[in-house]
């Protein structure tokens, strides 16, 4: 997805092909999900209310932001950076829930902010080296 992201396709915004993106994403998975846990949805105001909600804000709206920021960076450092979404939740569930990380986890969070720092490192120096 961010592969595709980082090239806009021609004659699209980013908000409607995020929502293509993630409408057909959601059509295929549909199926799946039905059949291994079912699918518990009733279409109430209230429910659809929700789900709209929730697809527009976090998720519409949040992932046109990122496609339009892998324009101006490369694919590979945007995934990097879309990595901070579940170290982020993590770290937060940790202190404000007092939720606990196994040993694993652990180690996970701390690779993964060494890869960003390093990663944040590498931009920096090859930015310096093309303006030299």
């Amino acid at each position: 997805m961010s592969l595709l992201g980082a090239r806009p396709v021609p004659g699209l915004d980013a908000l409607t092909t995020t929502g293509a993106a993630f409408t057909l994403g959601g059509a295929l998975l549909l199926p799946l999900a039905a059949g291994t846990s079912g699918v518990g949805f009733a279409p109430a105001p209230a429910s659809v209310g929700l789900l709209l909600a929730f697809a527009l804000v976090p998720t519409a709206v949040a992932y046109s932001c990122y496609f339009r920021g892998l324009r101006s960076a490369p694919a590979g450092v945007g995934v990097l950076m879309a990595l901070l979404e579940p170290l982020t939740a993590a770290v937060l569930a940790a202190v404000l829930l007092g939720e606990r990380l196994g040993p694993s986890g652990t180690a996970g969070g701390l690779l993964l902010g060494v890869a960003l720092v390093l990663t944040a490192r590498g931009e920096r120096g090859q930015e310096r080296a093309r303006r030299a």
